[in-house]
């Protein structure tokens, strides 16, 4: 974990954060002269709102620096200095700005158990909360969904919560819609619970938050566990949304008589709970389509084939549910290679005419584009060989009918990776003469070869394996005036020798050295000790544990310890990134690092300049800024969106793991807004907090 001490924070302050906001600061010519003649009434009604773009232009690259702090609204959870945070508790959501009205959920509290999760609604020019709805039950995810209505019923807030249940918010009576379900609640567990899984798994299934608005439906994934089966599916389905009734149902494992079932051979098919749209959907109202991107299929050692449609973008007709086109982009998935972000509407521009797109990320650093309505990838795909697998094997065979057959992967011929794939002997940490000599005697002395996408490490060929970074969900930002999508990255591997099979459930099974230290490559955190995972449960559980590797003298596994006994990783930096990607080209515009890497602080600004693991997404904005948390550093940027340049950073109370907003105040401001909450995969033990932060430039 990082460590905050008190020196280190002096440095910072002193030699990086020359230009935070000071209070005596000139403020002369700060605005930009923006003059609103009319506010538009929904600057903020869904999740990812035009694809998390925002037209306002009064917060510039010339005056970002002013930006100050304008209000923090705290939900009642409190500040800790060290804290743990379960999945159901996190304080990841994106806020929606309706009407002049700010709607937000709030969870509740592992430290404080009479602490209810609400639906909070709140003035956005002060954060004074208007009025609150607490849920009887946990309300988790990333953001709530806002139905306008249909000019007899509603508006409508909708939002799901633990053991299954969708419910739905009368923003006029501020209670429960009592005709939607059963007194404004739906049971989506039934219809995806077989009777032999009965209810012994509710306490384990949940929609994702936020659900998608499609005209009059709620369409929704599923976050139904991760155990073999039986469990319940991972269907995508839509929702009335006045009556709550189920309107279709689409099986992402497809069921017998449905194209595709073929793949799943026998029984396999059944109870399975993978393939399941782990994120929220995107809808594509002028086109009638919905697009979502699923996860792994769950114990893929136990069914042979490509696993469709799992880690598959799925284009569905938004009315009927019916598949119009997909694409797996991940054959056979093994290792928890997930797509867990939402698909993002983009358009490119290619030889004086304009395709309406989709763009998709994932663990792997891929970003695939494709022709929204022909499915079409616009820069082209192929399938390529996975150096060193054995064929009908590995799990990666992309062909069940032809196990000699060598396995392949589809990639995207362009545009290239957005982070790191792969490791080869070039790539060690050269930040210091020492740490390079130690990394290269260790590469050597271990015989680790130079690996390639997808390569699975084993004893006779051990390799640093990349794919399935901490905190995959983060959402790209897109800048359509640019033609630019920011992507944020974390460069995570490990390295061990005899990775085994592990059926997707993650990145554990890391070999441990007699020390007790984590033998990875993921330059994740700052290098403490910590128990590895996977061979004993996690995870990793299956994972047969690596044999341990030889340690070189004052090193710890495929990392280097330094004086002050942190430790930094044998793979070079950065760890964690801000990318920009020209979609209309189909290549990398810039790249720079993301994050303040406090506990190398003793390398200088190499070490500080590293980056960081990162959750959270990012918002675009006219005048050509992008707004990101993200990092567990605990700030908050603002990047020059044509060169990636930083141009302002905050201190916030947490990490901003989370997607923030901007929009236009009654008072003529343009805020900032994110939650600053802290906890997540990538702040476990750092401080937490239950702030919502809100910033405008200074008067």
């Amino acid at each position: 974990m990082f460590l905050y001490r008190s020196a280190r924070r002096h440095f910072i302050r002193a030699a990086a954060f020359v230009l935070l906001v000071s209070g005596a600061a000139a403020v002369a010519g700060r605005l930009s002269g923006q003059k609103l003649t009319k506010l538009p009434l929904d600057q903020w009604p869904n999740y990812m709102n035009d694809s998390d773009y925002s037209p306002l232009t009064q917060i510039t690259p010339e005056n970002v620096t002013h930006l100050t702090e304008a209000w923090i609204f705290h939900y009642g959870a409190g500040f800790s200095p060290s804290a743990s945070v379960g999945l159901d508790y996190r304080f990841e959501v994106q806020p929606l700005l309706v009407n002049g009205v700010m709607y937000l959920s709030t969870p509740s509290s592992e430290r404080d158990s009479s602490l209810q999760s609400t639906i909070t609604a709140l003035q956005p020019e002060t954060g004074k909360v208007l009025w609150q709805y607490k849920s009887p039950l946990h309300i988790h995810g990333r953001g709530i969904a806002y139905w306008k209505g249909n000019g007899t019923v509603g508006p409508r807030l909708y939002f799901a919560t633990d053991k299954g249940y969708l419910m739905s918010i009368d923003i006029k009576t501020h209670e429960p819609a009592e005709d939607f379900g059963t007194d404004g609640r739906v049971d989506a567990y039934i219809g995806v619970a077989s009777d032999v899984v009965g209810e012994s798994k509710r306490d384990t299934f949940t929609l994702p938050n936020p659900v998608t608005v499609y005209k009059n439906l709620l369409i929704t994934g599923a976050r139904p566990g991760e155990g073999p089966p039986p469990e319940p599916r991972g269907d995508i389905r839509a929702f009335d949304a006045v009556t709550g009734k189920l309107a279709w149902d689409f099986h992402t494992i497809p069921w017998p008589g449905e194209a595709n079932h073929d793949d799943w051979t026998g029984d396999t098919w059944k109870d399975r709970s993978g393939a399941n749209v782990w994120s929220s959907l995107t809808a594509d109202d002028a086109n009638g389509l919905v697009f979502g991107a699923t996860g792994d299929s769950n114990h893929a050692d136990t069914a042979p084939g490509m696993n469709l449609y799992s880690n598959t973008i799925l284009a569905l007709d938004g009315d009927t549910g019916k598949l119009k086109w997909f694409h797996q982009l991940i054959h056979h998935d093994f290792s928890d290679y997930d797509m867990p972000t939402p698909p993002l509407l983009i358009d490119v521009h290619q030889n004086g005419r304009v395709i309406p797109a989709v763009l998709q990320t994932g663990k792997v650093h891929l970003a695939y584009i494709f022709n929204r309505i022909t499915g079409e990838p616009i820069f082209g795909m192929e399938e390529r060989p996975v150096k060193g697998a054995a064929p009908g094997t590995t799990g990666w065979t992309a062909d069940a009918a032809h196990p000699d057959r060598v396995p392949t992967q589809p990639i995207p011929l362009k545009p290239p990776p957005t982070g790191r794939m792969l490791m080869t002997r070039n790539d060690l940490n050269k930040m210091t003469p020492e740490i390079e000599k130690y990394c290269a005697d260790f590469w050597d002395a271990n015989h680790i070869e130079d690996g390639s996408p997808f390569q699975r490490s084993t004893p006779e060929h051990p390799v640093v394996q990349f794919g399935a970074p901490a905190g995959g969900w983060s959402p790209p930002s897109y800048n359509p005036q640019l033609g630019l999508v920011f992507v944020n990255v974390t460069n995570s591997g490990n390295y061990g020798r005899g990775f085994g099979g592990g059926g997707g459930r993650g990145r554990g099974g890391v070999a441990t050295t007699p020390g007790g230290a984590d033998v990875a490559a993921d330059g994740a955190f700052d290098g403490a000790a910590t128990p590895a995972r996977g061979a004993t449960g996690g995870r990793g559980a299956g994972r047969a544990a690596a044999a341990l590797p030889p340690s070189a003298p004052g090193g710890n596994g495929f990392s280097f310890r330094l004086a002050s006994g942190a430790t930094v990783s044998c793979v070079a930096p950065p760890y964690g990134a801000l990318t920009a990607i020209d979609v209309n080209k189909g290549e990398i515009a810039w790249s720079v690092p993301l994050g303040l890497n406090e506990s190398l602080v003793e390398l200088g600004q190499a070490g500080l300049n590293s980056g960081l693991p990162n959750v959270g997404g990012s918002v675009a904005t006219a005048s050509g800024l992008v707004f990101i948390g993200a990092t567990p550093d605990h700030r908050f940027r603002a990047f020059d969106a044509k060169t990636g340049r930083e141009l302002w950073v905050a201190e916030m109370p947490s990490g901003g793991h989370a997607t923030p907003i901007t929009y236009m105040g009654k008072d003529g401001a343009q805020y900032v807004v994110i939650a600053a909450g802290g906890g997540g995969v990538v702040g476990q033990g750092l401080q937490v907090s239950d702030a919502l932060v809100a910033f405008k430039l200074a008067p």
